[in-house]
């Protein structure tokens, strides 16, 4: 009998390099057409030198995006790697089974798994909230940032509006509104919790404490919600233009869970709350799908090896299509998002299944 750590170590360092090549190109391809897609945005103050920054810094991000294709194609060349040289032939011939082969992969699958969820949650959606907060900030030609707890100052016509902090990454809090008269006299104060955006200038203001200048003095006044505007529409605020792939899981939930209690549309969050929960078990659901795949080659021309590179390539293209499909038709039924994830990582485990029982 073999010595099976000396085998797992060895096909999890043959997994992680097929990963890290596939990865690697994948990110140059990848990182090279956002790149010229960011060029578009190049202007006055936006140089090229920010552009490359941009695109640096989501990188990571980019990278995570790519790994059920990596996952898949990695897995792949490993495997099909160590049967194009014999190597799984002698495993198999020193007394492992299939199933212990899939194990050995499935270790270093389950802690690349673990590695995307904790790079998800505490650094590549950071890193993108960063780069996107920088990108608006420079477009704007200011130095003006709510990241990380700085505020945001606006003054228009003896208006100032502040905005404390952004909670999620997407609700505008803790919100101070000034107005004075020609004279510089303060006629209105107001402090309100938070405020709900819409895709016009217009924030409706919401738990508000309100304070008037009268002839009699200050009038103070309590208000559930108050409309008010122009300000800044979505886009030009700094940090609340942030996409999606700029929060991670936690804040996606929280934002999602803040809309539903206010009565505004979700679905668009938790798909993309559940997109990036389901993330690991797609990269692990793709490189179970590839073992059997890669382990069937026992041939060593280069064609047979092409060939299943190939398949591998067309199965990673018509699973992002088949998922975008189904995650548009689900929608539009409103069907559960957990539901519309599941179902593409459901269709993979079944084909691995029936590609395990042909390969024993």
């Amino acid at each position: 009998m073999p010595d099976m750590n000396a085998f797992d170590k060895y096909i999890a360092m043959a997994l992680l390099k097929g990963w890290l090549i596939v990865l690697t190109i994948l990110l140059s391809v990848f990182g090279l057409l956002q790149f010229v897609q960011e060029l578009e945005h190049v202007g006055q103050h936006y140089k090229t030198i920010n552009a490359a920054l941009f695109v640096l810094q989501t990188l990571p991000q980019l990278a995570l995006d790519l790994m059920p294709v990596a996952g898949l194609l990695g897995t792949l060349l490993a495997l099909a790697g160590l049967s194009r040289h014999s190597e799984l032939i002698a495993i198999r011939a020193a007394g492992a089974s299939n199933k212990r082969i899939l194990l050995a992969v499935l270790l270093p699958g389950m802690a690349l798994s673990i590695g995307i969820l904790l790079l998800s949650e505490f650094v590549t959606a950071n890193l993108y909230q960063y780069a996107e907060d920088q990108r608006a900030v420079v477009h704007a030609g200011s130095s003006t940032s709510t990241k990380n707890g700085k505020s945001l100052w606006s003054n228009s016509q003896g208006r100032f509006f502040h905005v404390g902090q952004l909670k999620h990454g997407h609700i505008p809090t803790n919100i101070q509104y000034y107005e004075f008269d020609e004279e510089g006299k303060l006629i209105l104060a107001a402090h309100a919790d938070y405020a709900d955006l819409d895709q016009s200038r217009d924030w409706s203001l919401i738990d508000v404490v309100q304070k008037e200048s009268s002839p009699t003095g200050l009038k103070t006044s309590h208000l559930d919600k108050l409309d008010m505007g122009p300000f800044w529409k979505r886009d030009e605020l700094p940090a609340l233009s942030l996409s999606t792939a700029a929060m991670p899981p936690t804040s996606l939930y929280k934002y999602a869970q803040h809309l539903r209690e206010t009565n505004q549309r979700s679905d668009k969050i938790e798909l993309a709350f559940w997109k990036k929960i389901s993330l690991p078990l797609t990269t692990l659901a793709m490189i179970i799908l590839a073992t059997p795949m890669g382990a069937k080659i026992t041939s060593q021309r280069n064609a047979d090896f092409a060939q299943r590179m190939g398949i591998g390539a067309l199965i990673g293209i018509l699973f992002y299509l088949g998922s975008q499909i189904i995650h548009t038709s689900g929608a539009m039924i409103k069907m559960h998002p957990a539901i519309l994830t599941l179902i593409p990582i459901g269709i993979i485990l079944i084909a691995s299944n029936i590609m395990f029982r042909k390969l024993t």
